[in-house]
């Protein structure tokens, strides 16, 4: 009897961990700036429903393990657009997010830029001479 509980015992410890390996799920992706193509560092990558996240490492890549099922995904960056991403994972999954500025910098300027004109009647002073003291 001792034998079958010792044996039940070790074929469910071999069991167990192969169950809850089984509910995650790896997403892995590449973050680029989406004028110029170009890796972007340090982009924040959140799944809403778990509060887990991620940044982008200096190429631009990151990884997250997550469980399976809906996972919805925000991705930002400052001056970026935030991009929200919904997967339903199944399986192990890659995102390739392109993130676009929210202004360009020539439109950026232009917005901050005012020019303020006034028109006033100027006082001429018709002094002929000066002082030393």
């Amino acid at each position: 009897m001792k034998t079958v509980l010792i044996t039940h015992f070790a074929v469910l410890l071999l069991i167990i961990p192969g169950m809850s390996w089984a509910q995650i799920v790896t997403i892995t992706g590449y973050v680029n700036n989406g004028t110029n193509g170009k890796a972007m560092e340090n982009v924040s990558i959140f799944e809403k429903n778990s509060g887990i996240g991620t940044i982008t490492n200096q190429n631009g890549f990151y990884k997250l393990i997550l469980d399976k099922g809906a996972i919805d995904l925000s991705i930002s960056n400052g001056g970026f657009k935030p991009v929200l991403h919904h997967v339903d994972a199944v399986s192990d999954t890659t995102l390739v997010v392109s993130l676009q500025p929210l202004l360009s910098s020539k439109n950026r300027q232009k917005k901050n830029d005012q020019v303020h004109a006034e028109l006033k009647p100027e006082k001429k002073n018709d002094r002929k001479g000066f002082k030393l003291f």
